[in-house]
């Protein structure tokens, strides 16, 4: 993962503080994401790894999601491709809540060793 200093220098980061946590995490992966913001709409559960948001739900955006355990992944295309987002345990009430300037995600992941 490559993040910028105030120099505008792109450098290596390492996520292995991340993982030493996810080790330490007991809870069971689980994730509910909507179909509109503020937790409205439709919403669906997932416990698993899911490769085309619009192959498995028919939605081509997620506007919120709870994140109820464990670490995730959204990817702005299938097949974990595009930008990715790493969401820890809560609530998310629109995009910006992870960090996306649009609700465009195509796939996500569990964030595992």
């Amino acid at each position: 993962m490559f993040a910028t200093t105030s120099l505008q220098k792109p450098f290596f980061i390492s996520l292995f503080p991340l993982l030493i946590l996810l080790q330490a995490s007991g809870d069971p992966y689980k994730i509910q994401l909507y179909v509109k913001g503020d937790f409205a709409g439709r919403v669906f559960e997932a416990t698993d790894d899911c490769p085309s948001v619009l192959e498995n739900f028919h939605w081509r955006e997620v506007h919120s999601c709870r994140v109820l355990g464990g670490w995730w992944v959204f990817y702005e295309h299938p097949n974990y491709k595009g930008r990715q987002y790493v969401l820890e345990k809560g609530e998310y009430r629109k995009p910006v809540d992870w960090g996306a300037v649009c609700p465009t995600v195509q796939s996500f992941r569990r964030l595992t060793e």
